[in-house]
């Protein structure tokens, strides 16, 4: 074992005198180092084109060159004890400037493997030198640090395997002998004191004592052949992913958020993405799963893959994770394992894998209750009778006093609100509002749309001062928030519901516009009771998508809507016509045909 071990590392003292290690990362996917060598041209090796950046998550193509002056038949014969160890590390760059010195701050290790020399190895023999060329790829996972400039470099160290006879030879002469006494107590002698008498006081003698192992002699150790990347590759992930997580009765939605970095010069396409759940009590093995189907994740997004993503482009999946049948409702302690597959292509014509894998933990949620509204506060006898409306009497049944109206001022009363999913700038749509009665007595409801509060600037009162220092305060005021312009026109801002007898139901609409596209602002709708004066501000209304404008719908169009009057007044509604609108609105009206 002792001559193998010699013979061994003579070896490969003998490969590693003038030898050279080189870490490449090749732009081109096809290119060929065995063949560079075999042309004569080995020293196109070193200039051909590598990569300017990479990507996290993907699978990055390495291309090793070993030249040394050994033998190639020496160097085949050693190949099977030597094994290669090759690391990816990530450092986050800092720009150099003044009263910056450093250049980078610390090292995090990403991902490292060992594997045989012998995999995929090529031999090639150019004039003295003999070349060793191996192709790898290595994952290249996400740092655990945040990094303000992530950038990746690569290290790769040939040695000889751990299954050598000499390195386990070595590794035997570190243990310690046997039967060896523990370290003695050095505090020992102060427990006969008196003042530490029942006190236990122990030092042991290795605090003290260096004790260092006996250092190797230098003939014993066997440097590796090391290779690193000339430079330190810009890293930014293509594919951001994120997890939202909105609890339903029957399970949990989990919503994939898939972004594409804007600074992409290229396509992603997503060929694959796998969302399973790892429950903490699988099903006993041979027991049939009658509900296997529904109990499985069900992907609610209607997407087909392989699917193509632009630079800056979002794209949100919705899974539905079901909740176990063992713990009365609540989600169990699981696990959410996620998997994404992609393929960048740049406009360099290159193709990268990627291959996002990632954990979420689940723990046991209870469902969201329904969001309920609850009344203002009750108001006196005089603050009702300054604010009633004149078309309300001076006085109220005496059957309706204010303490059976404060009791149940909002008790058995549902309101629906319903509006179509989409619709089209500068087009009029409705707000369907239907209202059930299931208390003992009438009703009557105001809805009055409202507007959503604009946020204010606080402004800093200045004391009185001389004119110099209130010119500076004129200089030195905040400045003024632009008006954000509301995305809906409300044809209707007062509706009247009732009196709706006990047990019945009442229809109306709120007729709107829109102004923007995108996902409208409906604002809040304000619901008071016209017997109690009380009131409630509802703002979880129908979402509804503007589409752009049809070709001639302008902002200050007629209405397809009619002003309608009052029950119980006398005046009449005015035609609506472009004159009329026009006078609405204030500016002209093209003349357009509308039903």
């Amino acid at each position: 074992m002792a001559e193998d071990s010699t013979l061994l590392r003579a070896q490969f003292d003998a490969l590693s005198k003038g030898a050279y290690l080189d870490v490449l990362l090749p732009k081109s996917p096809d290119f060929n180092a065995g063949a560079l060598v075999k042309d004569g041209s080995s020293e196109e090796l070193a200039r051909a084109p590598s990569r300017r950046n990479l990507f996290f998550d993907e699978s990055a193509n390495i291309v090793l060159v070993l030249r040394t002056a050994a033998d190639a038949e020496n160097v085949r014969g050693l190949l099977p004890t030597l094994e290669i160890v090759l690391a990816a590390h990530a450092t986050d760059a800092v720009p150099q400037g003044t009263g910056n010195g450093a250049s980078a701050s610390g090292k995090h290790d990403l991902n490292a493997k060992t594997l045989p020399a012998t995999s995929s190895a090529e031999v090639v023999v150019a004039g003295d030198q003999t070349y060793v060329i191996w192709t790898l790829t290595l994952d290249l996972t996400r740092p655990r640090a945040r990094m303000q400039r992530p950038a990746i470099y690569f290290t790769a160290n040939l040695s000889l395997s751990t299954r050598s006879g000499e390195t386990d030879a070595r590794a035997e002469k570190d243990y310690l002998k046997p039967f060896e006494p523990l370290s003695r107590n050095v505090l020992e002698p102060l427990s006969i004191a008196s003042d530490f008498r029942g006190t236990h006081i122990y030092m042991s003698e290795d605090r003290i004592t260096k004790v260092a192992p006996k250092p190797l002699r230098r003939e014993e150790i066997i440097r590796p052949i090391r290779g690193a990347t000339k430079r330190a590759f810009p890293t930014t992930p293509a594919l951001y992913t994120r997890l939202k997580f909105t609890t339903v009765p029957d399970g949990v939605i989990a919503s994939l958020h898939l972004e594409t970095s804007q600074v992409l010069a290229g396509t992603v396409s997503v060929d694959n993405i796998q969302v399973k759940v790892s429950a903490a009590t699988d099903i006993p093995r041979g027991e049939v799963n009658a509900s296997e189907d529904v109990d499985a994740v069900q992907c609610l997004t209607d997407a087909s893959l392989p699917m193509t993503m632009s630079p800056g482009d979002e794209t949100v999946l919705l899974y539905r994770l079901p909740r176990s049948r063992h713990d009365n409702g609540a989600l169990e302690s699981a696990i959410l394992n996620v998997n994404v597959r992609a393929t960048a292509t740049l406009e360099e014509g290159s193709h990268t894998k990627l291959d996002l894998v990632w954990q979420y933990p689940l723990d046991k949620q209870e469902p969201v209750p329904d969001k309920t509204y609850s009344w203002s506060k009750h108001e006196t006898s005089l603050e009702n009778k300054a604010k009633r409306p004149s078309s309300m009497p001076s006085t109220m049944p005496a059957s309706q006093d204010n303490s059976s109206l404060q009791s149940d001022a909002g008790a058995g009363v549902t309101f629906f609100f319903t509006a179509p999913e989409t619709t089209n700038q500068y087009g009029d749509f409705h707000l369907s509002v239907k209202c059930i009665n299931r208390s003992t007595r009438a009703r009557r409801f105001a809805l009055r749309p409202t507007r959503m509060k604009q946020s204010r600037v606080a402004t800093t009162p200045h004391p009185k001062s001389d004119n110099g220092d209130l010119v500076a305060g004129i200089f030195q005021a905040p400045l003024l928030q632009r008006k954000k312009p509301e995305d809906i026109f409300c044809h209707t801002p007062n509706v009247n519901i009732g009196p709706i007898p006990p047990g019945a139901s009442y229809d109306t609409t709120i007729d709107m516009r829109a102004l923007t596209t995108g996902v409208l602002n409906l604002g809040t709708i304000r619901i008071q009771d016209l017997d109690s004066q009380q009131s409630v501000d509802v703002a979880d209304l129908p979402d509804i998508i503007a589409l752009e404008a049809l070709a001639g719908d302008t902002p200050y169009g007629s209405s397809k809507f009619m002003v309608r009057a009052q029950a119980g007044s006398k005046t009449q509604p005015p035609p609506s016509t472009l004159e009329n609108d026009a006078k609405f609105w204030g500016k002209a009206v093209p003349s357009r045909s509308f039903d």
